[in-house]
């Protein structure tokens, strides 16, 4: 129960791995005149007992606690933020029914996740993990180098190019790629400034040797890449996702990786998480396979946090804060108590 006269923020859950709570924020929040409280829920009904009286709630995991039975159970909450660039564990459309802010935190990761993006693009390419595999287990075969091919002269597609994929396309300029993008929400003169031509989603497919998602995931990108865009794709394709795993869909993903379609994939996300003991996905050496740890460094643990912390200070302090992404709602916000 939050202090009488004070306001409550509520962190529900987080990566006890990567992401826990630095030990600040409580002395930075105070400094606003807020409570902060930090728990890990792992039920709907916990973070209703938690969170019925705060007037900010944090989720960090990616899966759906505050759903719409959740939320209508917040009586006070006038903010709920995303500690992450994604905001699809946070039910947007009931948040903004009911007058809540949706923030999310987008600038802490870019140079990490772009960082890994390149990290698992250069492995799948030149086939680090399957090579340092078999040199662990005795074998100098040499011939798993292949396929492979030379950077200079190819092209890349960047699905999505907002802040990680603007970061990607600034990062390889100088390796002599042709960068395509697709991104229906920005213009030719954003894309310039990163050096991508903007195309369709089939001519992007149809012309990259190498595709790279960074794009949110929204029920418009759910399974954007499904059976008929792998059956469209140039083959010899390397994929590489750091953005959320559902924007592909698995089954023809494999089936494209069995056949040669796709050469090989680089995989921050899945569609399940953590990924099945029994994924195909496992079976498979032209695959590389990360935890969903792209945003990870010691630096996009602290901005995460103090962000975190700026936001809610301007919420509870009546101010609109950065980074909402359901500016429909201020028309509507619910007053403060």
């Amino acid at each position: 129960m939050a202090e009488k006269g004070k306001h409550k923020v509520v962190l529900i859950d987080y990566d006890e791995a990567l992401f826990a709570p630095l030990g600040f924020e409580g002395e930075m929040l105070a400094q606003a005149g807020a409570q902060w409280e930090v728990h890990q829920c792992r039920t709907p009904e916990e973070v209703v007992q938690v969170a019925h009286d705060a007037e900010v709630v944090v989720i960090q995991t990616v899966r759906p606690l505050l759903t719409r039975e959740v939320i209508a159970q917040l009586p006070r909450c006038r903010c709920m933020i995303r500690a992450g660039a994604g905001y699809d564990s946070i039910d947007y459309k009931a948040a903004s029914e009911f007058g809540i802010m949706v923030c999310n935190a987008p600038t802490y990761c870019t140079d990490d996740v772009a960082d890994h993006a390149i990290a698992l693009m250069l492995g799948c390419v030149r086939h680090l993990a399957r090579l340092n595999a078999a040199m662990r287990e005795g074998r100098f075969a040499r011939e798993l180098a292949r396929p492979t091919r030379r950077l200079r002269g190819t092209t890349l597609g960047i699905i999505g190019l907002g802040r990680i994929g603007s970061t990607v396309a600034r990062r390889v300029r100088g390796w002599e790629m042709r960068i395509l993008a697709y991104d229906p929400y920005i213009t030719q003169e954003q894309a310039d400034k990163v050096g991508a031509q903007l195309v369709s989603l089939y001519e992007l497919l149809t012309h990259a040797d190498f595709l790279t998602i960074h794009c949110p995931l929204t029920e418009e990108t759910h399974h954007m890449l499904s059976w008929d865009e792998f059956a469209t794709i140039k083959p010899g394709l390397i994929l590489v996702n750091t953005a959320r795993g559902p924007i592909v869909h698995e089954e023809p993903l494999v089936e494209a990786l069995r056949d040669g379609r796709v050469w090989a994939a680089g995989l921050d996300v899945t569609e399940e998480e953590p990924l099945p003991p029994d994924s195909p996905l496992l079976e498979l050496d032209n695959v590389i396979l990360t935890p969903h740890i792209a945003a990870n460094s010691p630096e996009a643990q602290e901005d995460l946090y103090r962000l975190i912390c700026e936001i809610s200070a301007d919420v509870v302090q009546g101010r609109i804060p950065r980074f909402v992404v359901n500016p429909e709602v201020l028309d509507h916000l619910r007053p403060a108590e």
